[in-house]
């Protein structure tokens, strides 16, 4: 399933969205090794992987770009699992 959200990123009185799709294992594997040495690449790579489309503003705005990957949790919102014996 390639789920999607829709962020809005607001910046005083401008605003601006893009929509999202859930990263895939080798997004998840690139990301999680990036983000040992170097968290805001691996945030800046999370979201070039996941782009499905919006404002390109939130892509080459650092502070724009660090809200929207904040927000990218909701993508496995509502995901569970437990062990059944």
């Amino acid at each position: 399933m390639n789920k999607e959200i829709e962020i809005l990123v607001k910046d005083g009185d401008k605003e601006y969205s893009c929509k999202v799709r859930r990263p895939d294992v080798a997004t998840l594997s690139r990301v999680n090794k990036l983000g040992k040495t170097d968290e805001v690449l691996a945030a800046q790579e999370m979201l070039k992987s996941c782009w499905v489309c919006g404002d390109a503003e939130i892509q080459n705005d650092a502070y724009l770009m660090m809200a929207a990957v904040g927000q990218m949790g909701e993508l496995s919102k509502g995901v569970t699992a437990e062990l059944k014996n």
